[in-house]
């Protein structure tokens, strides 16, 4: 019981954070993504692009 709890509270908190904390950052860590929207995107910590908010 107490694992589907913590599986629950674990899916529920990725989703409001929409983005786990690791302990090590992948290579391409702050490298340019892609410009969308005018907005640059770069490679967060678990690599994924996210939006920041330089224009390019």
């Amino acid at each position: 019981m107490t694992r589907m709890f913590a599986a629950m509270s674990d899916r529920l908190l990725s989703a409001v954070l929409k983005e786990q904390t690791a302990g090590a950052c992948v290579p391409e860590h702050g490298t340019y993504c892609k410009c969308s929207g005018g907005y640059k995107y770069i490679y967060s910590c678990n690599g994924p692009c996210v939006k920041t908010t330089t224009r390019c």
